[in-house]
């Protein structure tokens, strides 16, 4: 949060990097390597399904955004069948 907050690259970059270090071991020990690109796109397609009609995202009072009228689940299940 310190390195974000100070504009300090080397610091965020690290930080990314030991996250993505540890997430694609995760990943991997898991076995879905071969999986995980079609659940990231399938995540990515509800959240653009949270968008009001005119592609705005719907906000709450407090910021959150809100499922818009078209919204869906994402279906992760039948990717990992």
């Amino acid at each position: 949060l310190e390195a974000a907050q100070n504009g300090d690259l080397v610091e965020i970059a690290d930080a990314l990097g030991d996250m993505l270090y540890i997430l694609c071991g995760t990943i991997i020990e898991h076995g879905m390597q071969h999986k995980i690109e079609e659940v990231f796109e399938e995540i990515q397609r509800s959240n653009m399904s949270k968008l009001g009609e005119d592609g705005e995202p719907i906000y709450r009072e407090d910021g959150k955004v809100l499922k818009g009228p078209n919204y869906f689940k994402p279906n992760i299940a039948k990717i990992l069948e």
